[in-house]
């Protein structure tokens, strides 16, 4: 089959913006408006997760197969499986995605009477214009993305003709390539927030290298990857961080804190005195209070102790 110029150059207007989608459901459903469209078909439907979140957008095809799919969703499965509680839809998404990234017909899972007689065709799809499917799919890391098109009769010519299906492989690469991008944009992105809640330094994501409003210098900025991705800042625990975990685990109490607090801080005994307005005998009763109940001999080794301590300790069940 040729293809015409005025449809080469939509093939491509497509595929750029598949290059560039960010899964946002206004701009899914635009581009498989016009997907549609080229494909002279009925009704369409598209599906993916952003972030984790199931999101789906149709064409011409009113609002009976959002609600069912919605309706009938039961959650994920340990392998990333999305599942239904209609049999045949779960045993049709279950599949389609084991068979990965590819265009196919609906007769690739499940023979003609099944679809006919299934409860997801009969309430959703057929209604919805879309009696005869084709579509493509990626599998992602949980579920999987489909732009399926839906047609009222096997015999429109652009299904049967086999047009919708060679357009459909042209657009397949940009389609591929893009959601299982964001896949693993998002998969990073979580495991970088993971990170960052079990980190025992300060870090922060900034969209510049500036300094915070605090004034606080960074050990360590790091460009993410990625445009507009912004920086990643690191900075080791300030003394009155470290101050507070020695006194959650320690018990201290608020004057042995504030002295743990200047001896993080590196000062001397007598220049921690000045600082709490104290005199240096009962700087120096805080000080040793302080070695004592946390077991360390020295300042570094407090220093050490403190950096050790990542959370609190656990409140007991009791």
């Amino acid at each position: 089959m040729e293809i015409d110029l005025q449809s080469a150059l939509k093939i491509a207007d497509i595929q750029r913006r598949l290059l560039t989608f960010e899964a946002d459901p206004e701009t899914g459903e635009a581009i498989l408006a016009d997907a549609a469209e080229l494909l002279n078909a009925d009704a369409a439907m598209a599906a993916w997760l952003n972030e984790g979140t199931p999101l789906l957008v149709t064409w011409n095809a009113g609002p009976g197969i959002e609600e069912y799919f919605f309706r009938t969703f039961a959650g994920v499965d340990r392998d990333g499986n999305i599942r239904s509680t209609d049999p045949d839809l779960d045993n049709v998404n279950l599949t389609r995605r084991q068979m990965g990234s590819g265009v196919y017909h609906e007769s690739a899972f499940a023979g003609r009477s099944m679809v006919e007689n299934a409860a997801f065709h009969r309430d959703a799809f057929r209604p919805a214009g879309m009696n005869h499917v084709m579509g493509m799919t990626t599998r992602l890391a949980v579920g999987e993305a489909v732009f399926a098109m839906g047609y009222a009769s096997a015999d429109a010519p652009a299904l049967a003709g086999g047009r919708t299906e060679i357009i459909l492989n042209l657009l397949l690469p940009a389609f591929a390539h893009r959601f299982e991008t964001l896949d693993q944009q998002a998969r990073n992105a979580e495991r970088l927030q993971r990170a960052i809640d079990e980190s025992d330094m300060n870090v922060t994501v900034r969209d510049d290298q500036r300094e915070g409003d605090s004034g606080s210098r960074a050990f360590l900025t790091l460009p993410l990857p990625g445009p507009d991705a912004g920086y990643l800042a690191i900075s080791p625990p300030d003394a009155a961080t470290l101050a507070a975990r020695l006194a959650e685990h320690f018990g201290l109490t608020k004057r042995q804190t504030d002295i743990a607090r200047c001896l993080l801080d590196g000062l001397s005994t007598k220049d921690a005195a000045v600082r709490m307005g104290i005199s240096l005998n009962t700087a120096r009763r805080h000080c040793e209070a302080v070695l004592n109940r946390t077991g360390a001999s020295r300042r570094g080794e407090l220093n050490r102790l403190a950096r050790s301590l990542t959370a609190p300790p656990e409140p007991s069940s009791e």
